[in-house]
């Protein structure tokens, strides 16, 4: 019997290792997750400091736009100025062009399945015929739009 007693001791000895060493790993895992929630918090932190650092600086822009501006920030407000420059002036080309396209509409034939404008008797965008804009009717597009409806009932 005393085989068993040594198996048995040894058994003991080894389930003792194993339960020290999964407290340990559990210990450590405890600690990394407390670092990592640490850091992330610190990350929020830090981007909301960005955010107020932002905010300071555009509104020191705005209050101050037709000021002279100290010499240590002169170079990087007229960077700012030229950037609004040419955000009006990418809006100003955005409205010509959607004019443009309004103007092109009245002279050309509107897709009725993807609204782009052309004058061919096809869609060059996605194939669908196209209709003249001003004979296109709300009730032929109904009944264009219910005649495929009842075509595609049918093969079903």
């Amino acid at each position: 019997m005393s085989f068993f007693d040594e198996l048995t001791q040894k058994a003991k000895t080894v389930a003792g290792n194993v339960s020290e060493k999964a407290k340990e790993a559990s210990e450590k895992a405890k600690e990394v997750a407390d670092s990592a929630k640490i850091s992330a918090a610190i990350m929020a932190e830090k981007r909301e400091l960005d955010k107020r650092y932002r905010e300071i600086g555009q509104w020191y822009a705005n209050e101050y736009a037709q000021e002279d501006f100290p010499e240590a920030i002169a170079d990087v407000m007229k960077a700012v100025r030229d950037s609004q420059e040419k955000i009006a002036a990418l809006q100003a080309e955005r409205e010509k062009a959607e004019t443009e396209e309004a103007i092109a509409a009245e002279e050309g034939k509107v897709c009725p399945v993807c609204g782009k404008i052309s004058d061919a008797r096809f869609c060059p965008h996605c194939g669908a015929p196209l209709v003249e804009a001003h004979q296109a009717s709300k009730e032929e597009i109904a009944a264009q739009q219910e005649a495929e409806s009842q075509a595609a009932s049918e093969e079903e």
